[in-house]
Formats: structure tokens, sequence, C-alpha cells
């Protein structure tokens, strides 16, 4: 990514402060479909960024896309969300997946380099885009999934793995990057007018977006995750990519 392809530009519809498009190759015009060189680009903003606040998104094609250009957001939000400390269950090398969350989904921890962290991932995104499977991915800082980093730990890779400090000695678990990564339905197959709202990436992660303040203030944790799982992928559909992905990513240790 050091050649200059990449752009970052201002998003005319803003969500939060600082709310950017990134732009991984423009001069190429490719659509809505996550490479590795995007990927990477992600990571590397999150990681210059140095604000835990900072979150990086993806939306898919039949996904929420708004538009049909290779593109992700990063923005804003000083509230802690779900994704970043919810539970996962080890399935493979850096990958887990989520336990007891709303929408089955992955979850990728940053435990050597950038590199080999975005290569992970983009193994699982090719799966899903061989498979036609819509998808959602956000990156972020939360909890160590394996809970074995400390803050007298080092991770190790680039700038300390991406972990923000959390004191000398004082044995607190560093926030590392997670990469979470939710196969979903196709939304052109839910009814969107009975949705509350359009569970993208954001609203998947536990950032909800409403855009009526009756509605703002009425709404229900139980209607939250009631429209959560309607893009929710079949447990059954979902256990059998897990037992490929453990396949192809166990394959490349």
């Amino acid at each position: 990514m050091g050649n200059g392809s990449c752009r970052i530009v201002v998003n005319s519809s803003p969500i939060s402060e600082y709310h950017v498009l990134l732009l991984p190759t423009p001069s190429k015009c490719l659509n809505q479909k996550l490479n590795i060189d995007a990927i990477e680009l992600g990571l590397s903003y999150l990681i210059n960024c140095g604000d835990p606040d900072t979150r990086v998104v993806f939306n898919s094609l039949r996904a929420f896309a708004s538009i049909n250009h290779l593109h992700l957001h990063a923005y804003r939000c000083e509230a802690s969300l779900p994704i970043e400390s919810t539970k996962v269950e080890h399935l493979v090398d850096c990958c887990y997946v989520l336990a007891n969350y709303p929408v089955p989904g992955f979850v990728f921890e940053l435990q050597s380099d950038t590199i080999q962290l975005a290569k992970a991932v983009f193994v699982v995104v090719e799966l899903l885009q061989q498979k036609d499977i819509p998808h959602n991915m956000m990156i972020t800082y939360g909890d160590p999934c394996s809970m074995k980093q400390t803050s007298g730990a080092s991770n190790g890779g680039a700038s300390n793995g991406g972990a923000i400090s959390g004191g000398a000695g004082s044995g607190a678990p560093l926030p590392v990057i997670r990469v979470g990564l939710w196969p979903v339905k196709p939304s052109d197959q839910l009814s969107l007018d009975k949705l509350l709202f359009k569970p993208a990436v954001c609203e998947l992660s536990g950032n909800i977006l409403l855009h009526d303040l009756e509605q703002f203030h009425s709404i229900t944790e139980d209607q939250i995750i009631s429209t959560m799982k309607q893009s929710a992928f079949e447990d059954e559909r979902f256990h059998e990519l897990t037992q490929i992905v453990k396949t192809k990513l166990g394959g490349q240790q």
C-alpha cells in the first residue's frame, strides 16, 4: 500500500465526526468486492490513527453497500461496542467464532503482524465471495480473544500488534485489533418495510443507527436483537462454513 494509490476522502453523508471513505485503488474503478489490499489499508489506517474510538467497516453488495465502487468507511464512535468484548470460541489459528451473539460470525485477532492477519481474513472473505454470500466486516480495537495479552507483554507485531497501552504493570488485558466478519442473508431477500433499521455492519457490531427520535426513545433491546437476527446466516449453514474455514486456515499453518 506504499505506492500512493489509495485515497482518503470526506464522506458527504457522515454518521459521526471524522467519517471518511478509504479508497484502496480508485484509478482501477473496482466494484465493491473486498480484496486483500483493502483489508491491509483498513488495518493500516486503524493502527496509524492510534485512536481506540476509530472503526473501519465494510458492507458488501447485497449486504447494504450504498454504492458499487470499492471503498471502506472509517469513523469515530466513543462508545464501546458489543463486538469488541463479546465472548468468542477458538476455531483455528487467529480465527474465532462469536459465542451467544445475535448474528453468527467470525472474529480474527491480530497476533503477529498485519500482513498475516489480512491474509487470514481474506481467506474467509474469498470463500464467501466464491459462494456468493454477502458479508459485513468491522476492524476495531477490543478485548484479546485469547486473553493472553496483558500490559506486561508485547504482541510481537507491528506497533505492538496494534495494541494500545493499558499502563505498565497494571496486569489488565491490552486492547488488540479485532476483525469481525459476518456472512449474512442477501438484503434483497429481507422484508425491508418490516425492519426497524437496516442491519448493516454498524448495526451488527452493536452501533445502532436510528433516524427517528421517537423510535430512538422507544426501541427496546429485544427489538434490536430481533431486527439484527433478520439478516443472520442460518446456524446449520454457518457451521458448514466454519468447517471449511478450519480446513483452509489450518492448512496454512
